[in-house]
């Protein structure tokens, strides 16, 4: 018998399948704390952004609730048009937002994000991107790469 990963299994013993990632954002426990997490690193930096912009499934499973205490508003970002809405970008037009995703590994979601509501509002600025999966995310032991990269700073 394959042995699994605590956050794979739910507390009635199912098991929880998918990405190492979204596993853990789909156990409550887990979910539970990465928002509570995010939420006390993100504080400090409340004042400096109106929104919060996010692109997928997992993003949308805990962006909600941190916007909701940091008191912020959402932005989502498609990956394509292929769902119910002819709009890549929804949620309100803003001058200043950040990036939460789960993984920053080639940047590739962190690019389109900032692609795609620069078409949509020329004056948004995205001031910085935060990994709520920091022992996953290609820039938590080198911060300042982030910047060269993706230019932008890794909160």
């Amino acid at each position: 018998m394959q042995q699994l990963d605590e956050y794979r299994r739910n507390e009635d013993g199912s098991v929880i399948q998918g990405a190492s990632h979204t596993s853990r954002i789909l156990n409550h426990k887990y979910r539970n704390k990465i928002i509570m997490t995010t939420y006390q690193h993100l504080k400090k930096h409340n004042g400096s952004y109106d929104a919060i912009a996010c692109c997928g499934t997992s993003g949308l499973m805990v962006v909600p609730q941190i916007a909701e205490l940091l008191k912020k508003n959402i932005i989502v970002v498609r990956k394509d048009l292929k769902g119910y809405s002819k709009f890549y970008v929804e949620g309100p037009n803003t001058k200043k937002y950040i990036i939460i995703d789960d993984l920053i590994c080639s940047g590739d979601t962190v690019k389109h994000i900032i692609r795609s509501i620069k078409k949509e509002t020329s004056i948004s600025k995205c001031i910085g991107v935060y990994s709520y999966m920091k022992d996953e995310c290609a820039y938590r032991k080198m911060p300042e790469l982030c910047e060269k990269d993706l230019g932008i700073p890794y909160l």
